[in-house]
């Protein structure tokens, strides 16, 4: 079976197959249950929703969603950055750059909210992978 729904996040209408757990936006790449997505119609031939798709008035649909500055958590855009970084000094790099981005200088207390008893190894990396200077006794910025 196939469908069309309308995305969670930016609010577009889109194709999905409705056997599959889960479906990631190709607008706004955010993923979405199946079982949770609103059903706009389905049919079990492709073809058919690709057809219905295509010929429906946008009209009908909701304008997707603008985000504002405001809807921009910068926190956790960087642990979703950190969490699909592909290596060690990737990752540490993502994390200077956040922090230093969020609070201008950090601390290892700041990477310990985030990562429990890991922050100081972690500074400690940054600092020989030349990632992060230290600005004055235990804080720090990205490079």
């Amino acid at each position: 079976m196939y469908g069309i729904i309308l995305c969670g996040s930016c609010g577009r209408k889109r194709i999905i197959d409705l056997g599959c757990e889960t479906s990631a936006c190709p607008y706004c790449n955010v993923s979405c249950m199946t079982k949770d997505a609103v059903l706009l119609f389905s049919d079990k031939s492709q073809t058919v929703v690709r057809k219905v798709f295509s010929d429906a008035d946008s009209k009908q649909y909701p304008e997707p969603r603008k985000k504002s500055m405001k809807d921009h958590d910068p926190l956790s855009t960087m642990i979703y950055e950190y969490e699909h970084a592909s290596g060690t000094i990737e990752k540490l790099t993502v994390i200077a750059d956040g922090l230093t981005k969020i609070k201008g200088s950090f601390f290892v207390s700041d990477v310990e909210e985030l990562f429990p008893r890991e922050g100081e190894k972690m500074v400690r990396m940054m600092i020989s992978g030349g990632i992060v200077i230290e600005l004055g006794y235990g804080e720090y910025r990205s490079v």
